[in-house]
């Protein structure tokens, strides 16, 4: 039976029972992350975490077996494999290296981290115990772009030669953020971890990264935008970066403020395209619904083919992401999306790319 001995992460794999998992943080995030473990006979949400008691109540009433408390240290004696860590990006090295210790495995949303330190801190952690340290990257699990990664490795459009990636924000046509989910972006960003090229950018640079591997060169240059009562937006922003098998990729962040997107969640649109020798392969959407087009796109030899069944949504990345995770801790195999050494380097290159735009010169990644 896969057992847990306190302190000791949870043997994989485990095919007994369902896994048990415990959550730290319910602000924004949470209603894309939790949903999809409601429908899982798999899963078993065995505690419920957040400074905020209205949001733990909010949730218990989702998961009413669950234990809900405000407080980390008590979620942390309640018996569970995994702890999915949802707090803001500035606490994921002290909550997550606390939960590490503990003896838990974990799965903390993207980004892994806002410095190589503290990256470096919770892998160690990780090592020391034996725990999995996953991050939850839901882009590479979005079924289009999953099409377009499996079309672009079959060969049909040739090597790849280059990859095109825009972000088109405005906050016309998505859902409601609470303020305060925002405090913590806005905070962050003052000192160069700014919401569009840091937390977003995130998005495309594991997405890049699950496609061609590691990046070993980078230019950034980044204009920020001010607007009235002294906030300051990271747009428009222009990436340039190049893997180590030689391709190319040009990432575009413009804000268009005034431009209507319908979305069930944020409405960005965003696009990624790669071309190849004989063709090239395109992701229509992500986040919003700004081009009705089936979500992916193949031209090769003058003719065009279209996928137009895939799960599109931003819930289905969600449900991916979720599914990817349990089928891990229940098997143990496969390819874990996204490792803590792969979001290591996703982090090398993003902080990368901010210094480049901060002093104006391409920066070399060792």
């Amino acid at each position: 039976m896969s057992e847990r001995y306190w302190g000791v992460p949870t043997a994989l794999p485990i095919t007994d029972r369902a896994v048990r998992i415990a959550v730290a943080g319910l602000g924004q995030i949470a209603e894309l992350c939790l949903p999809p473990y409601v429908a899982r006979d798999d899963v078993e949400i065995v505690g419920l975490c957040d400074l905020d008691a209205s949001r733990v109540e909010r949730w218990q009433q989702v998961f009413p077996s669950a234990v809900g408390t405000t407080d980390l240290d008590a979620l942390l004696k309640v018996d569970a494999d995994v702890v999915d860590v949802l707090v803001p990006t500035p606490l994921h090295c002290e909550v997550v290296t606390q939960v590490l210790e503990a003896g838990f495995h974990v799965q903390v949303q993207k980004p892994l981290a806002r410095s190589i330190v503290d990256a470096d801190r919770m892998l160690a952690a990780a090592r020391k115990t034996g725990a999995v340290l996953r991050v939850m990257e839901d882009y590479v699990c979005f079924p289009p772009l999953a099409k377009l990664r499996e079309i672009v490795q079959s060969g049909e459009i040739g090597p790849a030669q280059a990859m095109h990636m825009k972000i088109v924000a405005t906050a016309r046509g998505g859902w409601d953020v609470n303020p305060a989910s925002y405090d913590w972006q806005f905070a962050q960003a003052r000192d160069g971890h700014g919401i569009l090229t840091f937390d977003h950018g995130w998005h495309q640079l594991a997405v890049a990264h699950w496609f061609f591997g590691p990046i070993r060169r980078v230019f950034g240059w980044i204009r920020r935008t001010e607007f009235p009562g002294g906030f300051v937006l990271d747009t428009p922003a222009t990436f340039v970066w190049e893997h180590h098998n030689a391709v190319r990729t040009v990432l575009e962040i413009v804000l268009a403020s005034d431009m209507y997107f319908r979305s069930d969640f944020y409405a960005d649109d965003e696009r990624v395209e790669v071309t190849g020798t004989r063709g090239y392969a395109r992701c229509n959407r992500i986040s919003g619904r700004g081009v009705q087009e089936p979500s992916v796109v193949v031209y090769r030899e003058g003719e065009v083919r279209a996928y137009h069944a895939l799960p599109d949504e931003p819930r289905d990345a969600f449900a991916a992401s979720a599914a990817h995770g349990i089928d891990f801790f229940r098997t143990g195999e496969g390819e874990l999306l996204v490792d803590g050494a792969a979001a290591r380097e996703v982090l090398v290159a993003l902080l990368a790319a901010l210094d480049s735009a901060q002093r104006g010169v391409p920066v070399d990644i060792g």
